[in-house]
């Protein structure tokens, strides 16, 4: 990925694209009163630091890399640190207003300051959640046009831009395939919530025979990105040039979605 580091407003921000990271708190950004975010990518780190307009916190910062062990360090730098000192004690060095956590426990701690925020859905989020609710409902359409129009709803949204971006615009098991790409849901449309519907960690980047295969639950793959095949011949998986080595890259927020998709779409 490029290296950089940049100053952005809110609305520079949010175009960017190819940062796994900064596409899953862009609907953080989205829920703060934000000033601007200083935004970086060396080969160690990829960090955004968003400075904000709030009664208890000055600016959050989210990155992560090899720096931190691949893991996702989540800091909040305080105005006052009473409430933070109720949930988590006190900090070790009395000059600090940084409480600092990873992964998980980071994400949670960032509801303190900005709610529910990975469940809120923005205006393009909603606008595309009605649309296909109108599509379903309706009357007018057999249930084989009822999928077509939805997924070609979901394919021209800007969710399925960022799912590919997500992946650099390359199907996930075969890189070489870069045309025709789908943004295919791990839990279809029809089973999802509405925050699981356009949530970037529950889309992969297939082409149209590996989308197919995946939605029928011929394969799926394991929280470390090892495919799964069941009920595929030897001669089927050279067809569809497949091995049962292939691994895709799962990044932790997936894997919720991965394991809903091998209990309940795989076949046995």
């Amino acid at each position: 990925m490029e290296q950089f580091s940049k100053k952005l407003s809110v609305e520079d921000f949010l175009e960017v694209t190819g940062y796994p990271i900064f596409d899953r708190i862009k609907q953080l950004v989205d829920c703060l009163e934000v000033k601007y975010i200083r935004c970086w990518s060396t080969d160690a780190v990829t960090t955004a630091e968003i400075h904000i307009s709030h009664p208890v916190a000055k600016h959050i910062t989210i990155g992560t890399g090899k720096h931190y062990s691949g893991r996702t360090r989540v800091a909040i730098s305080l105005k006052e640190t009473s409430l933070f000192e109720k949930l988590y004690g006190k900090l070790p060095r009395e000059s600090s207003s940084t409480y600092v956590k990873y992964n998980d426990e980071g994400f949670e701690m960032l509801q303190h300051i900005a709610g529910n925020w990975e469940k809120v859905l923005s205006q393009g989020d909603e606008d595309l959640i009605n649309t296909i609710s109108v599509v379903t409902g309706s009357k007018d359409y057999t249930e084989y046009e009822k999928s077509a129009l939805t997924k070609q709803r979901i394919g021209h949204s800007t969710y399925a831009k960022k799912v590919k971006a997500c992946a650099g615009n390359r199907c996930l098991i075969n890189s070489n395939i870069s045309r025709n790409l789908i943004a295919s849901h791990i839990k279809p449309w029809a089973d999802s919530e509405n925050h699981e519907k356009v949530d970037i960690a529950n889309g992969l980047c297939l082409s149209p025979n590996y989308d197919g295969l995946f939605e029928d639950g011929i394969i799926s793959f394991n929280d470390d990105g090892n495919i799964i095949i069941n009920g595929l011949s030897r001669c089927e998986m050279k067809a569809y040039g497949l091995t049962g080595k292939e691994i895709i890259t799962v990044n932790k927020p997936q894997i919720k979605y991965l394991s809903w998709h091998r209990k309940h779409r795989l076949k046995s």
